[in-house]
């Protein structure tokens, strides 16, 4: 019994190993003999298997005109350094910053409304300014005690910080409110 028990162990981890062998070997043959599928099945896949793609199931992009005008009205931090120049050192305008994350579906909603709210003020020179949470702007985050996300703070050239608050889809008013 006890010998019986150890041969169909010994067989399914055998079996086991076989098909894990076979599925590397295909996947190294499909990654590199095989093409990648341009299919529109294939397509309409990806698009379903990562809702996060903003993209058409035909595989077009229709995003550029946006994105471009985004970022001419809304600048993006990449490290401390280019805090300190985008908002420290800032002499002139009023500067909006938006804690965000791109994980954060709370952070994703409030996006499109934070956009509005720089075209809005565009014309009376604010500078909106994004900070990402990203290994390099992590210590930032922390330095600036950002409690949670999306959040937002608004320096004034002279005062320095004069408010923050959150910034989500629901608070945004009160942010607009707080740049009248």
């Amino acid at each position: 019994m006890i010998v019986s028990y150890h041969v169909s162990v010994v067989l399914l981890l055998t079996s086991i190993a076989s098909l894990a062998e076979s599925f590397s070997a295909a996947r190294v043959f499909s990654t590199v003999h095989c093409n990648p599928p341009t299919t529109t099945a294939s397509t309409s896949l990806r698009a379903i298997s990562n809702p996060l793609r903003r993209r058409k199931i035909d595989g077009s992009k229709n995003t550029k005109k946006k994105s471009t005008e985004k970022d001419a009205l809304i600048a993006h931090i990449t490290d401390i350094t280019d805090y300190k120049t985008r908002v420290v050192d800032e002499s002139h305008n009023i500067t909006v910053v938006r804690f965000y994350s791109h994980y954060c579906k709370s952070c994703r909603a409030s996006e499109p409304h934070f956009f509005k709210l720089a075209k809005d003020y565009q014309q009376y020179n604010v500078n909106f300014v994004e900070v990402p949470l990203t290994p390099q702007t992590k210590v930032l985050h922390d330095a600036l005690g950002v409690p949670s996300l999306p959040w937002t703070h608004i320096y004034h050239p002279d005062a320095g910080l004069v408010e923050e608050r959150k910034v989500s889809k629901k608070f945004i008013e009160e942010v607009r409110q707080c740049l009248r």
